[in-house]
């Protein structure tokens, strides 16, 4: 057993020391770091909002206020920070760094009040610039399976999702679905390279100007709810895109391509399920072997493995092997709840 004070609780809150948390609320803890907007990293937030104190990124805040129209900025108790700024919080030293998950993600280091450090990764995006070094470092677990490899790059991945498209716009209109970050991502690659107009419900345009502020070269989308966008729906002639809440219709015309690394094929990013339907694996999580090199980038002598979002005792098994870094699963139940 390590002397680390680094755990994960069953309901996915990360403990790092005893003052800090991170994506949960844990009773008697006073701080809360919202690492990122993804649904299986906001249990409990607004539960935090009436008792912690909360510290996030600037665009995490801008991001939940587009999608909530929350009380965030009249709260006293909800802190913007900016990025690799220490911050003091009950004697400890807290630090937010990008994670490159997506706009706003952040990995979380802290050093406690007798100088140990630890921290979390939170979703992470790998080759990443900037590792947190810590000691005692909890992990995400989403690609944690050895089975879990991509032998192909994300830029391969975008191209091959560009060339799907350009294919099946040929034919008629094509349906892009993607999680947040992803779906981002995927109107980066579209971006000046298709004819089409490109639509968005209200709220992923939304989202999609937030982008833009932080500087992000995206193309403006055209609302469905808008006579421009009306209009295109009739004509049949347009890419759409769907993100957090967008449901696809029950027989969409056209083509559909589902944008998700998740049970994909390690040797080609593209998933082909009829004519009509496709999986790309354009995804903003670090694989197995990402996830590798990201600990050992830490320096960690001691890792807990997140066993509320993906296989953590694997995970926690290969580190100890590959790395001879003393590791475990996290003390919850095994729960896989993947994440976006």
């Amino acid at each position: 057993m390590s002397d680390y004070p680094i755990d994960v609780s069953s309901s996915g809150t990360v403990l790092l020391g005893p003052h800090i948390c991170c994506d949960g609320f844990h009773y008697g803890l006073p701080v809360r770091v919202q690492t990122h907007v993804h649904l299986d990293h906001m249990d409990d937030f607004n539960t935090s909002k009436g008792y912690q104190h909360i510290l996030l990124s600037d665009p995490t805040r801008a991001l939940l206020i587009a999608e909530f129209n929350a009380d965030l900025p009249y709260r006293e108790n909800v802190r913007q920070a900016t990025l690799n700024t220490e911050y003091e919080h009950h004697g400890c030293r807290l630090t937010l760094v990008s994670s490159g998950h997506m706009l706003g993600a952040v990995q979380v280091k802290v050093e406690l009040e007798d100088g140990t450090t630890v921290g979390y990764s939170g979703d992470f995006h790998w080759p990443l610039d900037d590792p947190i070094q810590v000691e005692g470092l909890v992990v995400d677990s989403t690609y944690g399976s050895p089975d879990s490899v991509r032998n192909y790059s994300q830029d391969e991945a975008e191209d091959c999702f560009l060339e799907l498209v350009l294919a099946k716009l040929r034919q008629g209109p094509v349906h892009v679905k993607a999680n947040r970050g992803t779906i981002q991502r995927a109107l980066n690659v579209l971006s000046g390279n298709v004819g089409p107009t490109l639509l968005g419900s209200p709220r992923l345009c939304r989202e999609n100007e937030i982008y833009q502020q932080y500087g992000y070269g995206l193309d403006s989308l055209v609302p469905l709810d808008s006579p421009e966008g009306r209009a295109c729906l009739q004509e049949r002639s347009f890419v759409r895109l769907y993100g957090r809440g967008d449901v696809l219709p029950i027989d969409p015309t056209g083509s559909t391509i589902t944008l998700s690394a998740y049970m994909s094929n390690s040797d080609t990013p593209l998933l082909q399920y009829s004519e009509r339907a496709y999986r790309v694996a354009l995804s903003n999580h670090a694989d197995f072997e990402g996830t590798m090199a990201y600990v050992e980038a830490t320096g960690a002598s001691y890792v807990v493995t997140d066993n509320t979002r993906g296989p953590a005792v694997e995970l926690a098994r290969e580190i100890k092997a590959r790395l001879g870094v003393p590791a475990r699963p996290s003390s919850t139940e095994l729960t896989y709840a993947w994440g976006e």
